[in-house]
């Protein structure tokens, strides 16, 4: 956010109640526009996030939305004069930024890439392969792109990796296929997805054994609470998050970790597993009620952005006797 931008957010905070600073890009505090709760005082569903590169307002109570411009002039229309002015004379002032110049030939390759260099990077394929299309109707970030890739002929490319993994290779088929690197740097295993209705629809490679199946171990900070979901697609819209593919959550601690479990309250085995891990002191995210999406990548899908999906997510993560509560509310079997 730019200091403009910032100063006048914080000039109109003590008109907003509850405000509240969650990160660098998101802010927190009651609606002005509907009053969030004249019965609950603590109620706070007013956000300010960035979408697109701009700040914008929305509220998950009335769903009123606004530029932080038009959120500021709504609050203190005289404020709102002297933002006017004072982002467009900053604007004025603005210089083009200097950029300097960096040799690609000198940039590091993640040693992990020759092991795959038999496949298809996503960006190497043409704007109109279907797996290209596949990738970008599914909205990945584009800066996860380089952990993706295309094998036309999936069983026999893995039989390369590891010799008669699969004995018959008749109903061969592409898919799409997703690294699973260690915290070293190395490549420990794979995902294939299907393109289709094939089954299964995720197969699972490992190439050490002793290896957890988990995605995203290279990229995560356990100096900082780390989200735990479902599937690697998922782990790649939120900062600071990983995947269990079927790995035991056991390694884990409850301090630093948040598990971020499918938004599925009639699945009864998704029941158990939340039961388990708040049995065990873990936080869990038990989806609020307006949330009608499966899975983090449905939700983005649906239009949701990635800020708004994170603030959902630490709003709504629980632990102990809360946690229990709020999990028998959303249950549904």
């Amino acid at each position: 956010m730019s200091y403009i931008d910032a100063k006048y957010l914080n000039l109109i905070s003590a008109q907003l109640g509850q405000f509240k600073r969650k990160n660098d890009n998101l802010w927190n505090f009651r609606c002005p526009y509907c009053g969030d709760s004249q019965r609950d005082k603590t109620k706070a569903r007013g956000y300010v996030f960035q979408r697109e590169g701009k700040y914008i307002f929305k509220c998950h109570n009335c769903a009123q939305g606004a530029s932080l411009s038009n959120l500021i002039k709504y609050v203190n229309p005289h404020l709102h004069k002297e933002y006017v002015l004072e982002t467009f004379g900053d604007r004025k002032r603005e210089e083009k930024p200097k950029y300097k110049k960096v040799d690609i030939r000198k940039i590091r390759k993640p040693k992990w890439t020759n092991q795959l260099k038999d496949i298809h990077k996503i960006s190497q394929l043409k704007i109109d392969h279907p797996a290209r299309k596949y990738v970008e109707k599914r909205r990945i970030p584009k800066s996860q792109h380089y952990k993706l890739f295309y094998a036309p002929k999936f069983y026999r490319w893995v039989n390369t990796m590891v010799p008669n993994k699969f004995p018959s290779i008749q109903k061969d088929e592409p898919r799409l296929v997703i690294p699973f690197i260690n915290e070293h740097e190395e490549l420990i295993g794979f995902q294939g997805r299907a393109f289709g209705k094939s089954q299964p629809k995720y197969i699972t490679i490992m190439l050490d054994e002793d290896a957890p199946k988990i995605f995203g171990l290279e990229s995560a900070d356990w100096s900082k609470s780390v989200v735990i979901v479902e599937g690697p697609i998922d782990a790649m819209f939120i900062p600071n998050a990983i995947a269990m593919a079927g790995s035991d959550s056991a390694r884990f601690t409850a301090e630093n970790t948040v598990y971020c479990w499918d938004n599925e309250p009639r699945s009864a085995e998704n029941i158990k597993r939340l039961e388990r891990a708040i049995d065990s002191g873990r936080s869990v995210v038990i989806w609020p009620d307006y949330v009608e999406e499966k899975d983090i990548n449905d939700m983005v899908m649906a239009g949701r952005d990635v800020n708004e999906i994170s603030a959902i997510i630490s709003n709504n993560t629980f632990n102990g006797l809360m946690a229990k509560a709020k999990l028998s509310e959303w249950r549904k079997v």
